[in-house]
């Protein structure tokens, strides 16, 4: 193994032995060679440990780690911590890289002198693939960045990107005791302080294969996990110095949102709830001020998403 890899590629793993080796075996075949792949046991309880340890004895350039079970946030940090090289790519254990995705990612980051560079990726479910576009293309400061993570319709997640290893410091990373459904979001809001330039481009960098029990899926719809994450996002903000009247608009569409899309059983007696309906939403776009009506009645409003998403298969 190269003892200066230019970039580590960190693979957090719990339950996927089945889909871990061509996760693997795409990294192996990337057209940019000189990398480490940093895999990252997060105390899974099936042989996904056992076939990174296999791959470790096979290629030199590839290190695990064993740890007990904290989380998908956790075992990032943990792989990050080993990692060698200038620049980090995250891929999760259920998806793969296109062949070029190393060099794509690298090139552009290295040309436009980038803290965080992201692509794009291609949504795969059974025969189906999708290919997800950004809305905007080009260089951002990290301030601007926080205000695009923040808003609805844009997604930077944790994956299909490049970031250079000096930006990730332990305050990046969420309360380890605490696990919330959208760390992502977390995690970059709480990035976006030690960034300078972001690129968005379009470039197919990612294979994400839609899995209902992966880790950054599964318990996504439990009320209360969703209060506890935007009240953490509120209080980080305003610890900053960053919550203004701006922000707080930008959070209050966001929690109309997820309140209406993400959560399976609406508790209508919760706080978060009644504090979501006590927004004045008359000056959101026209699409929140539906959902926030349709709130009222959520099996209403779940019959209306349910015709909604029908349409759009047909239509598809």
């Amino acid at each position: 193994m190269d003892k200066n890899p230019k970039i580590s590629v960190v693979i957090p793993v719990y339950k996927t032995e089945a889909t871990l080796p061509r996760c693997v075996d795409s990294v192996l075949k990337q057209s940019f060679q000189n990398f480490e792949i940093v895999i990252v046991d997060d105390g899974s309880p099936d042989r996904a440990g056992e076939i990174a340890d296999h791959y470790a004895k096979k290629y030199n350039n590839i290190v695990v780690v064993h740890k007990r079970n904290g989380g998908l946030a956790e075992a990032r940090k943990s792989g990050i911590k080993v990692a060698s090289g200038e620049f980090i790519v995250p891929l999760d254990s259920d998806d793969e890289l296109p062949k070029n995705a190393l060099e794509v990612l690298l090139g552009r980051c290295e040309i436009e002198n980038l803290d965080l560079c992201y692509g794009t990726y291609m949504r795969v479910e059974g025969d189906r693939r999708r290919l997800f576009h950004h809305s905007f293309t080009g260089v951002m400061n990290g301030d601007e960045f926080r205000v695009r993570n923040l808003t609805v319709g844009n997604n930077y997640g944790s994956c299909f990107c490049i970031s250079r290893r000096v930006i990730w410091r332990d305050d990046v990373f969420p309360p380890a005791e605490k696990r919330f459904p959208s760390e992502d979001v977390m995690i970059n809001t709480r990035l976006s302080k030690y960034l300078k330039r972001v690129g968005i481009y379009n470039d197919c960098v990612y294979n994400y294969y839609l899995n209902p029990e992966s880790l950054s899926i599964s318990g996504q719809s439990r009320q209360e996990l969703w209060s506890d994450f935007f009240g953490e996002l509120r209080r980080y903000l305003q610890s900053e110095g960053f919550l203004d009247e701006a922000m707080e608009h930008l959070l209050r569409i966001r929690e109309v949102d997820h309140l209406g899309f993400y959560v399976k059983d609406i508790d209508k007696q919760s706080r978060w709830y009644k504090d979501v309906m006590s927004y004045d939403c008359s000056k959101y776009p026209i699409k929140t001020r539906t959902l926030h009506v349709l709130l009222h009645c959520p099996a209403l409003l779940r019959f209306c998403i349910k015709m909604n998403r029908m349409v759009k298969k047909l239509i598809n």
